[in-house]
Parts: C-alpha cells; sequence; structure tokens
C-alpha cells in the first residue's frame, strides 16, 4: 500500500488508547453568572442524542493486520537485503502499525525507513502527519517539504501540507495546494470540501460556498451517486438537514466497517460547521464523538484529535498527552 493510492491511509493518531488528562483551571471566577455559564459550557453534552452513534470494532480486520505484521517483519529476516529493500519494509510496517492505533511503534518505523534511505519519500508524509498532531507545524511543513522535493507528483503530500498551513491560519498560503489536490481527481467530495474549507477561511464565505455548488455540479455522476461523501457536500451547501445528514449515516449500521468510516467523517465535518459558527463546545463535543470510532489512519480522526486538543487546552476540557516524535 503506497501513500499515494489511499487517501484515508493519510491521515492521525493512536494516542495510547485516550489516556484523559484533566486541564485545571488556576483562574477564580468571580462573577456567579459567568462561573455558571462556564461550568455549563464545559460539563454539558452539546450533540443531541438521536445523533449519538457507535460502531461495533471489527476484530477480524485487526487480526488480519496482526497476521500481516508478522508475515512483513519476517522479509527483514529473509528478502529484505538492501538499504532500499529495507526502508520499504519498515515503510509497510510503519502503515500497518498506523492502522492498528499503535503510533508510537509506527513513528519508530517511519524514522527507521529514513535511517536506511534519507531520499525515501513516502516516510516523510507521515512523519509530517505526526509532527502535525503534535502541532509542531513548522517541523510538519519541513517534512511535507522535503517529501515533495523527492516526489514532485504526490499530490497528497500538498494536501497533508495544505491542511497543516489551514490549521495554522495561513490559509491563503494553503490555497494552492488545496487547488492542486482537487485537479488531481475533481469527483471526490473531500476535495470539494477542504477546498471550500479553505476558501471560505480567506472571508469570502457567499463566492466559497458557490464554488463548492459549481464544484459538486461538475463532478461526475457515478462519483455522486456511490460516494457517500457528496451527502456531507449537501450538508454544507445547506440542502439537507442534519437530521437528513444521521437519518442516511445511519442506513449502513448493518456493514460495521462502512458505519465506523462514516461515523469518523460524518461527526467529524459536522464539528467543523460547528467550529466555523463559533460553537466551540458543539465542535469539541461532535470532535470526540470521530475519534470515538478509532479509525485510527482516517485524517479525520487525526485532526479531530487535535482540534480536541486545542479546543480543551483552550475551554479547560478534558484533553489527551501528546506523543513525540
Amino acid at each position: 500500500m503506497s501513500v499515494s493510492t489511499r487517501l484515508k491511509a493519510l491521515c492521525a493518531i493512536s494516542v495510547w488508547g485516550l489516556v484523559l488528562s484533566l486541564a485545571l483551571s488556576s483562574c477564580a471566577v468571580t462573577n456567579e453568572k459567568v462561573a455558571t455559564e462556564k461550568t455549563k459550557s464545559t460539563v454539558a453534552f452539546c450533540v443531541p442524542s438521536r445523533y449519538v452513534m457507535f460502531a461495533y470494532p471489527d476484530y477480524a480486520s485487526t487480526d488480519r493486520d496482526q497476521m500481516l505484521l508478522v508475515n512483513v517483519s519476517r522479509l527483514l529476516d529473509t528478502k529484505a537485503v538492501t538499504k532500499r529493500e529495507r526502508a520499504e519494509v519498515f515503510y509497510e510496517l510503519g502503515i500497518i502499525y498506523d492502522r492498528l492505533g499503535m503510533e508510537a511503534t509506527a513513528r519508530s518505523m517511519f524514522m527507521n525507513a529514513l535511517a536506511e534511505n534519507r531520499r525515501y519519500a513516502a516516510p516523510y508524509n507521515f512523519v509530517g502527519i505526526y509532527f502535525a498532531e503534535d502541532g509542531r507545524f513548522q517541523e510538519a511543513l519541513d517534512a511535507f517539504d522535503s517529501g515533495l522535493e523527492l516526489d514532485p507528483s504526490d499530490a497528497y503530500v500538498n494536501f497533508n501540507r495544505g491542511i497543516v498551513l489551514y490549521l495554522a491560519g495561513r490559509a491563503a498560503t494553503a490555497l494552492p495546494d488545496f487547488r492542486r489536490f482537487y485537479r488531481a481527481d475533481p469527483s471526490d467530495p473531500y476535495r470539494l470540501l477542504w477546498l471550500y474549507l479553505c476558501e471560505k477561511a480567506l472571508g469570502d464565505d457567499e463566492q466559497a460556498l458557490k464554488n463548492l455548488s459549481l464544484r459538486r455540479d461538475h463532478a461526475s455522476d457515478k462519483a455522486r451517486a456511490e460516494n457517500w461523501g457528496f451527502f456531507i457536500v449537501s450538508l454544507y451547501l445547506k440542502e439537507k438537514s442534519l437530521d437528513d445528514f444521521f437519518v442516511e449515516l445511519r442506513k449502513s449500521e448493518k456493514n460495521p466497517d462502512e458505519f465506523a468510516d462514516r461515523l469518523c467523517e460524518g461527526y467529524f465535518y459536522v464539528g467543523m460547521q460547528s467550529l466555523l459558527r463559533g460553537d466551540e463546545k458543539e465542535a469539541y463535543d461532535y470532535m470526540s464523538l470521530s475519534v470515538a470510532t478509532r479509525r485510527y489512519a482516517f485524517l479525520e480522526y487525526r485532526y479531530a484529535l487535535r482540534l480536541m486538543r486545542d479546543l480543551g487546552q483552550k475551554r479547560g476540557l478534558f484533553v489527551t498527552p501528546e506523543i513525540k516524535l
């Protein structure tokens, strides 16, 4: 599996099973009304109960990945002789560990791959993602730049660099990366969504929404019929209500894998809408539901966790520990 073939494999982190630590406020609140409102905002769960859903874990895929780990690891002792071959094996191991949520080990595998072959482009993408998850944006950008220098054809690195720039408040700089990623596959709804988010951050809400609608209309009929992500686009275009959205989402409940994937994506993008409205507590709660799916390899999981950390520290909510590279 290569980074350039799977969008969802380019994405966020296991964090030791979501170990929680409570950020305690040292500030005394003198105004009783303000104190009451703050308490309500940090305690009450904002997501309506009818929108709260959970997917059952897929133990079969976990078992397959664990067996794959054994088989791939054997290559280090048998067929992987040259540094280039060993780098490729370490990279494949990193992808599997990342998918299993074993991020600390995955990071080690990607660093081992680079130790064997510094000119191997693919691991830089994951290293950049991990730096981004830690909030180390400049180091993430350096890693993405290194990857693009070695392999300018990988638009997914542009995508991840664009996300980091967007999260760092540099939407104008991120825009060319999102545009390049969109042009590589104009029928991918997630590319439409991120380009919209970037354009909206530049200040022209009406034009950004109009562009999203036009790009959706230009997508192929086949993609619009088959890709569930276009339902998220319809939600952003206000063509569907939240009730419609979650009714549609629940239709995949009988397929645990697909249901978990859609929950991870759906909660993240609904949470992004809340964040854009300035409702940070609601955004935090939707992000927490996205993280609860444990779709470790999804970018939505990764950046939901990053945003939870940022919002948690800002509002004194529960936050998760950082894992340093």
